[in-house]
């Protein structure tokens, strides 16, 4: 079957808009004087809870738990939903929103090519066409063939919205291909018959269960990448068509074959954690230099996180540190503190953080150890080293799974 109809979904595949929504959330309750604290990935959590209103529901509950749900608090749930929806859409407007990598390309290529780009959405059609004017210019609605879009129908149930546009198009969902961004959405077009590819969105890490019909990619230039990692960061006219090619090579195999290659960055700093472990060898600020060489040598490391009792990052000091310092302080080293030596600026990761990421960032800032922490406290470290080996095992998975796959074909 032909590739007729690219299927986009607005609010995830489109633009990132969950932090916009995150956003409104916050103004909201700090407007209402209730201490709300929800970082991203926890708002990430409650999209499982369906549309915004439940979401909303399930944070005021949490505000006022074990008070009585009386109408009174019925209402309170609805006037923090409908204000925060106001503060949504108003943002929408005003803020800078960028499309996620490779669409405006790919919108432009299709249109070129003769195909038809459909737009579905869970938010209101306002909110919707605010959001295309952000993205893509006072005229990008016109861009799309169809817009699909009411919040009071479709948020929190992502199957009817894509059994509508089913109904709505002229073609059966085997000449189209949808464009995701998370595990629900995902599973309701596979649902309705559709072949999917999940862009998978900043807010929702979650790798999804794989299987035919489905292949997830950190961004749509990740298609021209492949699995060999290479990234394609501005996509220029060959790389344009190449895109497009490689969403009709995998409308054509109905994104089977290559589906259980997770192009993603699959190795993620806890994979790392899971096999070192979450012990982290620490000394106290006020410890004298030479209990802290003594340290290293017992130990057997090349550097020390300095925490509180909290066990929150105070800093972090190094054999390289120590190295300078004999240069620097001379004779008086031995009697000086950790405090005087420990760098005090510490750059951390992240359990989610991809170890690609992660090592980039250590050659670019030419930093040995990383310090892996949530919501401020330290849960392990990591160095050079441990990114290394994962990498190694990483591409050895990928050289196995690439040669079973070619096994299969034959």
């Amino acid at each position: 079957m032909t590739l007729q109809v690219i299927i986009i979904r607005a609010d995830g595949a489109l633009a990132e808009t969950e932090d916009v929504r995150w956003r409104a959330f916050a103004k909201a309750f700090s407007e209402s004087d209730y201490q709300w604290s929800c970082d991203r990935e926890g708002f990430a959590l409650t999209t499982k809870l369906g549309g915004s209103e439940a979401r909303m529901a399930h944070y005021v509950r949490s505000l006022l738990r074990g008070r009585p749900e009386t109408e009174d608090f019925t209402l309170l749930i609805q006037a923090m939903h409908r204000r925060a929806c106001k503060i949504f859409s108003e943002m929408l407007a005003d803020s800078r929103i960028e499309p996620r990598p490779g669409i405006r390309e790919l919108l432009v290529t299709a249109r070129a090519e003769g195909l038809n780009p459909v737009l579905v959405s869970t938010l209101s059609r306002r909110d919707t066409d605010r959001l295309l004017e952000t993205v893509l210019g006072q005229r990008g609605r016109e861009v799309f063939h169809h817009v699909v879009a009411d919040e009071a129908r479709y948020s929190g149930d992502c199957e009817r919205l894509y059994r509508d546009t089913l109904a709505l198009l002229e073609t059966g969902p085997g000449h189209c291909i949808v464009i995701e961004a998370g595990r629900i959405g995902r599973e309701a077009a596979r649902a309705s018959g559709f072949p999917v590819i999940t862009t998978r969105s900043a807010f929702c890490k979650e790798t999804p269960a794989f299987g035919a019909g489905s292949v997830v990619v950190e961004s749509l230039p990740d298609l021209i990448a492949g699995p060999d990692r290479h990234r394609v960061d501005l996509l220029n006219s060959e790389n344009k068509a190449a895109l497009l090619s490689a969403l009709q090579r995998l409308h054509a195999g109905n994104c089977e074959g290559l589906a259980d290659l997770d192009w993603t960055d699959q190795m993620r700093v806890s994979d790392i954690l899971k096999t070192k472990g979450s012990a982290v060898k620490t000394i106290e600020p006020n410890a004298t230099l030479r209990a802290l060489a003594h340290s290293f040598r017992k130990e057997s490391v090349g550097a020390m996180l300095v925490l509180d009792a909290e066990r929150r990052l105070l800093g972090i000091v190094s054999e390289r540190d120590l190295a300078r310092a004999i240069d620097d302080f001379g004779t008086g080293l031995p009697e000086m503190r950790v405090s005087d030596l420990m760098t005090r600026s510490v750059v951390t990761c992240a359990p989610e953080d991809s170890v690609a990421i992660v090592a980039n960032v250590m050659t670019q800032r030419r930093i040995r150890h990383l310090p892996v922490v949530v919501n401020g406290i330290v849960v392990g470290l990591i160095s050079i080293g441990d990114v290394l080996k994962h990498r190694l095992d990483e591409v050895q998975l990928e050289a196995d799974v690439l040669r079973d796959v070619a096994r299969a074909r034959r």
